[in-house]
């Protein structure tokens, strides 16, 4: 597919969604915004604190979940 067909495909697409959302989010990265959605608040904390854990080490390995949970896995 040539440039010139991909752009008129693409175009061809865009014209015939209806879905708000997905407009939104072409838009988005045909302006290369810097944020193509938010990250809720509560969601946020929750990865500074597993950030925060992975720097200190505070970490455990699949295999040691597996270890732990052996039984359980087997079910």
């Amino acid at each position: 597919m040539t440039l010139i067909e991909l752009k008129k495909s693409i175009h061809q697409k865009v014209d015939d969604l209806n879905d708000r959302e997905l407009l939104e989010l072409v838009d988005a990265l045909v302006n290369r915004k810097d944020e193509l959605f938010n990250i809720p608040e509560y969601m946020q904390a929750g990865i500074k604190q597993g950030i925060e854990d992975i720097q200190k080490g505070d970490v455990f390995t699949m295999d040691d979940f597996e270890k732990k949970y052996d039984k359980w896995l087997k079910e």
